[in-house]
């Protein structure tokens, strides 16, 4: 539900494609300064403990949005600082569950349990977006932010009452020196070190058009509102659910090369997202983007957790995330960039008005129907000219005769003139 509720919460404060830019941009640096401390620490103290610390947490700042803005004192400068905590968060929430899973699941069943545990994200992706976007398009931004933290409340409660196998940390050592270990070994192996800064190259161009593009793309180009960007991103989750089923039900020995597959398929869903504009046919195309999302996720998640020893696994998933977010900070500012400066000049087409050149597109066009505040106003072509400056009566007829008949008639002037001279 926050995917669907925080750009239109932007939007509704008045903020565009750099304001959700920037909001991305602060996740991500915060992401990053912190990932390489959470893994570490993930491998140190209980992984069930920061979970639950993680959780309470994201329910108090999401709550806190949701009061601010039911009141009205809602600014960006409030979700800036909530992008913040959640970078923050996610760099020890995601090593620590991630480190979890082992914990809990046989080996020879790892890429089941990791399929199954990404069903509740692709449910959450499936349902979360289509009743967000019910709650904001009926209910009002603040109703769908105060939803949103009661399903932290909740995930805090469900592994309150679990109780997995008690993690045995590792000998005390020197914080420092742990996380240097974890570099050490991870660029001692080369397939993780060479994957994990490659997949950063495919995630700036991924994420970027997702995050940035898409809400512009549903409101200039689709004519849409939260709803159709909440099914939008209901059908990515669609796809990643129909994946992580077949995932659980697959045994699958070539992981590196099943990885690139998907890869391949994500790209090329992306560019048919950017290059068609009927809603069907996105749809079917976030679909695919889902499988490519969750296969690669699934795959690599299994691959790291096989073949990583466990008293590495927290501090070399945390170098994963820090490795694949390591270009997430550019990616929002650089297609806030593409979408705000990909504006061309005002476009006389017949029969409608010419608009100002302000008004982009995600897709770099303009609507020939709308009108810019501050643009050229539109003019009729029977509306009435602008008024000359002061001529002669003559002058104005002249002008409006038909070229031949002034050649003739200067003729029979010149005749007449010559006419005269005979006599």
């Amino acid at each position: 539900m926050h995917t669907v509720a925080l750009p239109f919460q932007v939007l509704a404060l008045g903020g565009g494609a750099l304001e959700l830019g920037l909001w991305g941009a602060v996740f991500s640096g915060t992401t990053l300064v912190f990932l390489l401390i959470g893994g570490a620490i993930a491998d140190r103290v209980s992984r069930r403990a920061i979970i639950l610390v993680s959780d309470l947490a994201s329910a108090a700042v999401v709550g806190i949005i949701a009061l601010l803005s039911l009141t009205g004192q809602l600014r960006l400068e409030h979700l800036y600082a909530e992008a913040a905590f959640f970078g923050a968060s996610h760099s020890f929430f995601f090593p620590a569950l991630s480190a979890l899973i082992p914990e809990l699941v046989p080996e020879e069943v790892l890429q089941a349990g990791n399929a199954v545990r990404g069903l509740s994200r692709q449910i959450g992706l499936l349902a979360g977006p289509v009743v967000g976007g019910l709650l904001v398009a009926v209910a009002g931004l603040p109703v769908a932010f105060g939803v949103d933290a009661s399903t932290f409340l909740v995930g805090f409660g469900a592994l309150w009452l679990a109780h997995p196998p008690r993690h045995e940390p590792p000998p005390p050592a020197a914080f420092l020196r742990q996380v240097r270990d974890g570099l050490a070994y991870t660029f001692s192996v080369p397939w993780l070190w060479i994957f994990i800064f490659a997949w950063a190259v495919v995630i700036l161009g991924m994420l970027g058009p997702l995050e940035i593009a898409m809400p512009i793309l549903v409101r200039d180009v689709l004519h849409g509102d939260a709803r159709l960007f909440g099914t939008i991103t209901a059908a990515i989750g669609l796809g990643e659910g129909i994946t992580g089923i077949a995932l659980a039900q697959l045994r699958i020995r070539r992981l590196g090369i099943a990885i690139c597959a998907f890869a391949v398929v994500g790209g090329l869903a992306l560019i048919g997202i950017g290059l068609v504009t009927e809603v069907p046919v996105i749809l079917v195309l976030a679909a695919l983007f889902g499988v490519q999302f969750v296969g690669v996720g699934v795959l690599w998640t299994t691959a790291i957790q096989k073949h990583v020893p466990r008293e590495f696994l927290g501090r070399v998933t945390s170098i994963d995330f820090f490795g694949g977010s390591l270009l997430l900070p550019l990616a929002p500012v650089i297609f806030a960039a593409i979408v705000t400066g990909r504006a061309v000049p005002g476009v006389r087409r017949r029969g409608r008005p010419r608009v100002g050149h302000r008004r982009a597109t995600a897709a770099g066009a303009l609507d020939p129907r709308a009108r810019v505040a501050g643009g050229p106003r539109p003019r009729s072509r029977c509306s009435a000219p602008t008024a000359p400056g002061p001529r002669s009566t003559s002058a104005r007829r002249a002008r409006t005769r038909p070229r031949g008949r002034r050649r003739r008639n200067r003729r029979r002037s010149d005749a007449r003139d010559a006419a005269g001279n005979r006599r």
